[in-house]
């Protein structure tokens, strides 16, 4: 009796052990699923920083893309000059006008001068691009590639603030338009008619002009403006002139002979020059001589007809003064009458 007794003590024993290692492996498989779990929300926590850090470096990503897409909405008007020293004027010129218009832009003006100076000459001159705005910087390096880059220069000009402004005006104008025309269909007199279609004129006249002001510096915005002005090296000054008394014998001669021809040849030039001149002047010269002399000849003839009877100084030409004559009878009969 005793016997079994202990056996079923030591049996309680043992199923009391057993329990009680099932209960401790209970706990410690919950001592470690919660170590999992503290694990798990460890690394969750760990994985948000990295998400914080990411959408922090997004927002500044996204601010510097709007950043930049600002400043390339921005409205800027370039125009730039160049000045460069070349060998060949024309072969520049050519090269910058096929470059603007295979870059979409055009030559708006160019201009040419020659020079002279001791038999030598050069040309220097301008030409004016418009290119579109992204091509400006590769036209300045083409053109620096053409010669030597004398001065450079860029001015800018942000009209951005100008073109919203023309917008919103115009946006005013087309609905205040829009207004009248609703307006102009239900007016019901014909002063009222005359009154809405005289300011709908005004108003169609106002956008009109605001839109061709946009289209303009629309227009100068999408193409950059550049001045290249060309210059070709002038020659080097001449030799010093070797003074007049140290010439050589042979060269004075030379230019004396040269002086000579040059001054024969001015003559004979003048003279050709002057020559039809001289022909229409001498018409009426001769002419007018020639009638004077036609009548001048009668009055010379009146006056050697009437000489003779005028002179008696001499005592010539007395016989035929019938004044003499009773005279010289008197004086033959006066004799017979003493007599």
């Amino acid at each position: 009796m005793a016997s079994r007794i202990r056996v079923l003590a030591v049996v309680g024993l043992l199923l009391l052990a057993g329990c009680t290692g099932m209960g401790g492996s209970g706990d410690a498989g919950e001592a470690q699923g919660g170590g999992d779990g503290a694990q798990m929300s460890s690394g969750d926590g760990g994985s948000n920083q990295p998400e914080a850090a990411d959408s922090g470096a997004n927002s500044a990503d996204s601010g510097n893309v709007q950043a930049s897409n600002a400043m390339t909405d921005r409205a800027i008007i370039r125009n730039g000059r160049m000045v460069v020293e070349v060998e060949n004027y024309s072969t520049t010129a050519d090269a910058i006008a096929a470059w603007a218009r295979t870059s979409g832009g055009y030559v708006s003006d160019s201009n040419r001068e020659l020079h002279r100076d001791d038999g030598e000459t050069w040309y220097t001159g301008y030409i004016v691009v418009r290119v579109p705005s992204e091509e400006y910087e590769p036209t300045q390096s083409m053109v620096s590639e053409q010669g030597t880059v004398r001065s450079e220069e860029t001015t800018t000009k942000d009209v951005t603030d100008k073109l919203v402004d023309l917008e919103a005006r115009l946006t005013n104008l087309r609905e205040r338009r829009d207004r009248l025309r609703t307006f102009y269909e239900r007016a019901n007199s014909t002063e009222e008619l005359l009154r809405i279609e005289e300011e709908l004129s005004s108003v169609q006249n106002d956008i009109e002009r605001l839109e061709a002001q946009k289209r303009s510096l629309e227009q100068r915005v999408a193409y950059s403006t550049l001045r290249v002005e060309i210059h070709e090296p002038a020659p080097a000054p001449s030799a010093q002139q070797v003074p007049y008394h140290e010439r050589s014998l042979v060269a004075a001669f030379l230019s004396s002979v040269n002086d000579v021809y040059v001054f024969t040849r001015g003559l004979l030039v003048t003279a050709a020059s002057l020559a039809p001149w001289l022909v229409v002047l001498a018409v009426p010269v001769v002419g007018g001589r020639r009638l004077l002399r036609g009548r001048s000849l009668p009055l010379l003839g009146r006056r050697g007809a009437s000489e003779p009877a005028t002179d008696d100084g001499d005592g010539v030409g007395g016989g035929n003064d019938p004044q003499q004559e009773p005279a010289a009878e008197s004086d033959t009969e006066s004799p017979d009458k003493d007599a």
